[in-house]
């Protein structure tokens, strides 16, 4: 059976074609938010292990004095310790994407949060490539990146629903507001999991390097 010189199996494959683009920029649209500061903390990213291929070596000397000063204390502290810093760290930023969903210029504010924490993430990326080379490398990538990980997509999370909530303040943000603490608390409980699991890296691994 052919329509118009086309059989019915190649209609329907052009058909399912459409029906996946077409929710393609449905979940785009839907996720706009996330995706934007997904980017800005890309940049963030970028930016800081850019500026620290271009620093002079002896700030990078006073860099490789703190880390190796931080290396030290996280190796020798106590578990407890380890994760508090960490979730501490992780605290701090949620807190501010949280204030910032209760202002009206919290849309403004959360994208730069989430690009100072990837410029954060940079700087300590691009340090240890160039401070230590392929063994900077893989510290990073088995101690500092899991928790990360996590906590960076808490900070998606988080900084989605402040600048939904944001663009809703100056009306109906008092029905929502039950929703928005429970959305943070979920976003808290992955910084917990992120602060767990780089502890779990830390105890695993941090022995296995010598700075």
């Amino acid at each position: 059976m052919k329509i118009k010189g086309t059989n019915v199996f190649q209609l329907d494959k052009w058909k399912g074609r459409l029906v996946d683009k077409a929710s393609l920029i449905q979940a785009v649209r839907a996720n706009t938010a996330a995706i934007f500061l997904a980017l800005c903390f890309l940049v963030g990213m970028i930016a800081g292990a850019i500026v620290t291929r271009s620093v002079a070596p002896s700030i990078l000397d006073k860099m490789d004095f703190l880390f190796y000063s931080n290396f030290q204390e996280r190796a020798t502290q106590p578990a407890f310790s380890v994760f508090s810093a960490s979730f501490a760290s992780s605290f701090l930023f949620v807190l501010v994407c949280f204030l910032c969903g209760l202002s009206l210029w919290g849309v403004f504010a959360v994208p730069a949060v989430l690009f100072f924490r990837g410029l954060g993430l940079g700087l300590t990326s691009g340090y240890l490539y160039a401070a230590h080379g392929f063994h900077g490398v893989i510290f990073h990538f088995l101690v500092i990146l899991p928790g990360a990980f996590v906590c960076c997509l808490a900070l998606l999370l988080a900084g989605r629903e402040s600048m939904r909530f944001s663009r809703r303040i100056t009306g109906t943000a008092g029905s929502g507001m039950k929703l928005y603490c429970l959305r943070y608390g979920a976003v808290l409980a992955m910084c917990f999991l992120a602060a767990l699991l780089d502890l779990l890296t830390t105890v695993c691994f941090a022995g296995l390097f010598s700075f």
